[in-house]
Parts: C-alpha cells; structure tokens; sequence
C-alpha cells in the first residue's frame, strides 16, 4: 500500500527522530515516574521535605521502571486494546507499598496516619492512569500517523523488493525508518555482492545513524548472507535478515529463533503460552476457580433448587464440547432449556427461542448458567478466559466457513473471552460474526499475559458488551 504524496510529504515534516524504543520507553517512564514524585508534593504541607524527597523519590522510581517496561512492550504494536491503564493502577501496589515501608522507617507511626498520606496513595493512581491512557493515546497516533522515527534501516536487495518495503506502512507505524538502500540486480543470488560494495554501504549507514541493516534475500542462500555480514561486522549494526519469499506472499511471520544444531533454527509458528505461562496460568485457574466455587456455593445451590422446581428435568445438564488440541469434553452447565442436545447435532438459541424456560432466561442473560463450568476449570478441562467451546456440530461448521476458526484449538477454551467482551457472543449466523470471533480469539492467544486475563474477567464483570447477545 503506498501513501498518496502529500499525506507521506506531511509525514516526513512532522517526523520526531528518537535514539531508539528502548531510550523512548525510558523517556516514558521517566516522565510517568516525574508525575509519581510530583504527586508527592501533597505531603509537603504536612510532612519535613527530606520525608516527602525519600518517600516520593522510592515510590517514582518503582513506578518509572514499571512504566519502562510497559512502554517497550507497547511501542511496536501501539495496541490501546491491551490493558495498559490497569497495569498503571497495579504498578502504583508495589510502588506504594515500598514507599509507605519507607515511611514507617522514617517517621513518627501517629503521624503516618495523617490525611495528606492518605490522599497520596489514594490520589496518585488516579492521575498516573489519566495519563497512561493520554500518553499513550498520543504516542499510538503519532505511530499510525509516521512521525514517531524509533529505529533506521538500511536495505540490501532486488530493486523490486526494496520498492515493496519502502512502500509498505507498517514499516514506519511501528517506528522504522529506511534511510538507505543498495540495490542489486535481479537474480543476484548467483552472483555474490562485493565485499567493497556492502563495506561502503554500511559506512554510509553509520553515517546516517541506522541502528540495523536488513537484507532481503532467500533463506537458502548462506553464501549471500555471509557476504553481507562480513564487511559489516567492523561496525556496531544489527544485520537482519528478510526472506525474499515473505515480501511476495506476507503469509508467514518469522517469530524468533531457537538454539538447534550447529546454526539456531527459525521460529515460524510458537505455542501461545510458554512453560512459565502455563504454569501462571493454570495456577490462576485453580485458585479463582476453587475460590468461586466455594464462594458462590450458596448461589448455586439456590440457582439449581430453582431449576428443578420450574421445570422437569435435572438441574446440571453435559454437553460435549471441541477443547484444547481437539480434544472432545463435557461442559458442565445450568439447563436453561426444556431439551438438553448433546453437541453432536443441535440448534443454537435464538431471541425468544421456545425452547428456553423462564428461569433459563434469567440465567443465560446474566451468564449465571455458565458458573458450573468452573468445575471443567478445576479439573484443567477449561480455562476461566479462553476462546468460547462450541458444540461439535458448530465447531465442525464452523470449520468449514472460516480456514483459520480450528487456530482457537491452540489453547484451552475458557468461560469468558476476548470476543466476548467484544460483543462476539452467542449468534455465529453470519460470515462477519463469525469471522470476528474468531480473529478475537487469536489475537488473545498471540497476546496472553495475565493482566489480559485480569482485564477480560473485569469486563465480563461489569462490561455491558459482555451479555448485549446473550439469548
């Protein structure tokens, strides 16, 4: 997609060079933690300054690095549907919490419990998430719009190729820059480079402070690979290596590499969770769900009293479900139904759907019939967020309608998820909502991370998006 003139002409006036993503990262953090100290200054009318200098300086400092890492993590994709204001409020916990500890060493305990302190602790998040969100809002703008210069490439390729780079706007909306290029002739796989040439070029990308040098070429040829990176080895540039075929079809990303063998091996495809993750993961799984079930134990007991004394039929109904690397599963649930189908073959519900009981309508448009699935949940079956489980006669449709639908196998369903508190519940009827669930479920499986979990279970919570299908 290239940039119609006079939009890439602006785009190149309003550019602002940065040094690199981990100095703006930095940048951003420093800033965040500056507001944190700020902040502090309350105490000032209450307390001796060397106090409000130690406790505020501990509190900014915890909180500047927090926000560091946050900014890197941020800064290629500029995504504002990750939870980055609620990882602003729970990195004020252990910034605060050292701060206080602070306090407590220095001062008088009676007068720790002051009202100015208070106001500080309560106070301050609310303004660090204000700006989270502000800042961040700016900085993705400035991204989408080209006028954030992060990081400088100089490009070695075909002639065509390097058209097809400088052309495509992704380069520059995560921050790159191509600020040079050496084009060679076509089908110069065959004929190496000379050492002179790539040396000169990379002088000249130290002149023009390029960071990386990216080399488009295919991933068969190491000869031409190696002649590219010795003359460039003199100088402190990253040398990138670009498959010539990805430039053609964009139908793979290249995620990292793995030590394998004599050279490493390239990543092309990686599970959505590593062994840390799962460990996290499962770990949150079983205490939220032990905790819920026993919690909620009253609740559930009078949903399921409920259930059998307005209708004939059980309380708790199993339905087998597509789970996890396509394993089959019974989910567990409330019968909100006066049939119970058992997921080979049945109908999905619909807006005053006969078939669906009074209490059954109560509980299905607060999601209550789905709290048994935290059994599945403890047992591993499921996951508290994850993409949604549908019925094997669904899941096999679906299949069908859309070639990347069976990519939500790649980690465990769960009781709530990304699509659904994106308004993606219930009616997969058309190609658009089908199609939208299912692209939400793989952007949480390419992006989990626990503060995602924690996001997605407080919109379920207070979301109304969450249950605007629910039949």
């Amino acid at each position: 997609m290239t940039l119609p003139l006079a939009q890439a002409d602006g785009r190149r006036r309003r550019r602002f060079q940065v040094p690199g993503r981990a100095t703006l990262a930095n940048g951003i953090g420093m800033l965040e933690g500056l507001v944190a100290a700020a902040m502090s200054l309350v105490l000032l009318f209450v307390h001796q300054p060397l106090f409000v200098l130690c406790v505020g300086g501990t509190a900014a400092v915890v909180y500047g690095v927090m926000g560091s890492r946050a900014a890197y993590k941020f800064l290629p994709l500029a995504d504002m549907r990750q939870p980055f204001a609620l990882h602003a409020a729970l990195s004020w916990i252990p910034a605060s919490a050292l701060a206080f500890l602070v306090a407590l060493a220095m001062w008088d305990w009676e007068l720790l419990w002051g009202r100015s302190l208070w106001i500080w602790l309560l106070a301050t998040p609310i303004v660090l998430i204000a700006l989270r969100i502000i800042l961040y809002r700016v900085l993705a703008r400035m991204l989408r719009q080209g006028q954030l210069q992060v990081e400088r490439f100089g490009l070695i390729g075909e002639k065509d190729a390097i058209s097809r780079l400088r052309a495509d706007p992704r380069i520059w909306q995560q921050g790159g820059q191509i600020v040079t290029s050496l084009s060679l002739d076509e089908g110069w796989t065959g004929n190496l480079p000379q050492p002179e040439d790539i040396a000169r070029f990379a002088r000249n990308c130290v002149d023009r402070k390029c960071q990386h040098v990216l080399l488009v070429a295919d991933l068969s040829n190491l000869d031409a690979v190696g002649a590219v990176m010795a003359p460039c080895r003199p100088y402190a540039l990253n040398v990138l290596l670009y498959p010539r075929g990805i430039v053609q079809s964009g139908k793979i990303n290249l995620v990292d590499t793995v030590p394998m063998g004599a050279v490493n091996s390239l990543r092309v495809l990686s599970t959505p969770l590593n062994d840390m993750g799962l460990v996290i993961k499962r770990s949150f799984d079983i205490v939220l769900s032990g905790t819920g079930l026993l919690l909620l134990s009253p609740l559930l007991l009078g949903v399921a009293a409920a259930i059998r004394l307005t209708s004939d039929g059980p309380a708790l109904y199993r339905q087998e479900r597509r789970g996890f690397n396509g394993r089959n599963f019974y989910i567990y649930k409330f019968r909100s139904m006066r049939v119970m189908e058992d997921g080979r073959a049945m109908r999905q519900a619909q807006a005053d759907d006969p078939r669906i009981t009074p209490i059954g309508r109560f509980i299905r448009r607060t999601s209550i019939d789905e709290l048994p699935q935290l059994i599945n949940v403890l047992t591993g079956e499921m996951s508290l967020v994850g993409p949604r489980p549908h019925a094997i006669s669904h899941d096999d449709e679906l299949s069908g309608k859309f070639e990347l639908y069976a990519q939500r196998q790649r980690i465990k369903p769960g009781i709530t998820g990304w699509a659904q508190v994106n308004g993606y519940r219930g009616d997969t009827s058309t190609q658009d909502k089908i199609e939208g669930r299912t692209l939400h479920d793989l952007y949480y499986a390419e992006n989990w991370s626990l503060l995602l979990d924690c996001w997605i279970i407080m919109l379920t919570v207070f979301s109304p998006r969450t249950r605007q299908n629910a039949h």
